[in-house]
């Protein structure tokens, strides 16, 4: 009977030791730096102010910053398991998680009906025109899903686009040398081209007509959201300070947000007013998304529509 007590409580011991040695890595996990990656650009413009103003640290929160070349390989990094938390655009986060059970959508921050523009060469005047021509896209970005689904409301045959797989850094040049005859994007990219090639382009065209608020979101892994809310909390709150900054201090806001992405101060100021910001995710954005949603399987780009409601929705 000594002996049973004697290994009952053995055992007993050896299990305590090992909850408390998996509480204790559990705990030093969550002290982790939060992996967030998005890119460097004008849509992004939240994460750039809060990282500069320090805003993510006041609210206790330890991030480790990534940039990337857009929204697409914001979503792959949440894909592979690179990163806890991305930003990227409506079409990237659908396409993400229609191919991986790892994607959540935690909110939106951003969005605006004419977002993305579309440039061409000045001959080129009507939409039908792009029917054989070459439009310089970056492929599987938001304004690849919106210019696709403003193809079909347009009444166009996108089989008769030939859509040309660019860098958007590459699009002035390939617009200027007739590499393409339009191109379409996000800012800054369409005033990059504008401003290289001057008057040998205009814009054509807008996707405003799909009364698309194209919604800017912010999306976690799976695990992420389950395991560090308190940690999640905290970036959303950091994000509000930021936007609320944004709001109040416009001409701060250009100075800070130019001097990370290059741009002239005025092209800065021209392109974060083509946009709303506000931290949450409303009925107008659910139904946005479900728009582009149902555009990206009509044309076999996603084989099925996910789920998207979203941790945080405007409070």
């Amino acid at each position: 009977m000594k002996y049973y007590l004697k290994n009952l409580f053995l055992i007993g011991l050896i299990g305590m030791v090992l909850a408390g040695s998996f509480l204790a890595s559990s705990a030093q996990a969550a002290k982790k730096p939060l992996q967030l990656v998005y890119p460097n650009k004008v849509c992004y413009e939240p994460f750039i102010i809060a990282e500069a103003k320090g805003y993510f640290a006041a609210e206790g929160l330890e991030v480790d910053v990534k940039l990337v070349g857009g929204g697409i390989l914001a979503a792959e990094s949440l894909m592979t398991g690179a990163a806890d938390v991305a930003a990227m655009g409506d079409a990237p986060f659908l396409i993400a998680a229609s191919r991986s059970e790892r994607v959540r959508l935690l909110t939106g921050y951003a969005g605006g009906s004419k977002m993305h523009r579309l440039i061409s060469r000045r001959g080129l005047i009507d939409v039908k025109q792009l029917e054989g021509a070459r439009v310089g896209i970056q492929m599987g970005s938001s304004t690849y899903g919106a210019l696709l689904a403003w193809s079909k409301y347009a009444g166009l045959d996108v089989k008769k686009i030939e859509f040309v797989p660019l860098s958007p850094l590459d699009m002035p040049q390939a617009m200027q040398t007739g590499q393409i005859d339009a191109m379409a994007g996000s800012e800054p990219w369409p005033s990059n081209v504008e401003a290289l090639c001057a008057d040998s382009v205009h814009e054509l065209t807008d996707f405003s007509a799909l009364n698309n608020s194209f919604p800017l979101v912010v999306a976690s892994s799976k695990q992420t959201l389950s395991e560090r809310k308190e940690d999640l909390d905290s970036l959303i709150r950091g994000l509000q300070r930021a936007v609320a900054f944004m709001h109040e201090n416009p001409d701060e806001t250009v100075r800070i947000v130019a001097a990370v992405t290059g741009l002239p101060e005025e092209q800065q100021r021209k392109c974060t007013y083509r946009l709303n910001w506000q931290i949450g995710f409303d009925e107008n954005d659910s139904s946005s998304m479900a728009m582009t949603a149902s555009y990206l399987k009509s044309l076999g780009k996603i084989e099925m529509i996910p789920e998207f409601s979203a941790a945080f929705r405007k409070r």
